[in-house]
């Protein structure tokens, strides 16, 4: 079923200061479960920036700045290695150009809003909020002022947590333990997140897709990889939600 953002229902413009409070801590608590997989990773990252050749100040700016994990540590890794700053532009925005699809899917339930909020509000979009509060939206009873407040509550502990755990990381001077570096804390980040989406058979078909194609694309130019997995994981998830109709139709 399609919901239609604009349909949802509203007991007036704006709620009083107790819904939004309300609304409020139930998007930090919503998203608590995606803060306690990225701290890890956040860690991990703040550790290896401290490590690397990259200045604290320019390290410590990342995080809020890029607010994504793979980009992040993409960019770090090459100012560490010396590459060009176009490829590290261009790398960097392939790795997150999957963030349009979020804000596409999420822009809907704030059409309303003016265009300075929106663009405020499309800053701290990645995966994790996207997938805490699209499913908290479609629930379809909070209004205009539920939504936002729901969305700032998420997005502003989520925020916090990933910069605090790395500027910690980085002023203490922590090392990554042998054993337990990236290769760890980067798939703990994302467990949480892909137990929540795959929820029916079209995000179990878009999931398999998009990871069986970023194996394959993986050494594409410029990190493009996650960008063909995102788009091939729509294809797939589309296809799979055809086959679904299909079968109910039979």
């Amino acid at each position: 079923m399609t919901i239609d953002p604009a349909a949802t229902p509203t007991r007036r413009d704006g709620a009083d200061v107790a819904g939004r409070r309300h609304a409020f801590a139930e998007g930090v608590r919503d998203v608590t479960p995606m803060v306690i997989g990225v701290v890890p990773f956040a860690l991990a990252i703040g550790a290896a920036i401290g490590t690397s050749s990259v200045s604290t100040l320019a390290g410590m700016a990342s995080a809020p700045l890029v607010l994504a994990g793979a980009a992040q540590l993409s960019t770090i890794e090459m100012l560490d290695a010396g590459a060009e700053p176009i490829v590290i532009v261009l790398s960097a925005l392939m790795i997150n150009a999957r963030l349009v699809l979020y804000s596409a899917s999420i822009a809907g339930w704030f059409r309303d809003e003016p265009l300075g909020r929106r663009l405020a509000l499309a800053i701290p979009v990645i995966d994790q909020l996207h997938f805490t509060c699209i499913p908290r939206f479609e629930r379809c009873d909070l209004d205009r002022a539920g939504r936002r407040a729901h969305y700032a509550g998420a997005a502003l502990w989520l925020a916090t947590a990933w910069t605090a755990s790395q500027w910690l990381a980085m002023l203490v001077g922590a090392r990554v333990p042998e054993g337990l570096g990236l290769g760890v804390a980067a798939p703990l980040a994302l467990a949480g997140l892909l137990a929540k989406s795959t929820v029916d058979r079209r995000s179990i078909v878009a999931a398999v897709g998009a990871s069986s194609l970023v194996v394959i694309a993986i050494g594409l130019p410029f990190h493009s990889a996650l960008l063909v997995a995102a788009i091939g994981g729509i294809v797939a998830g589309s296809l799979g939600r055809a086959g679904t109709v299909r079968e109910v139709g039979t």
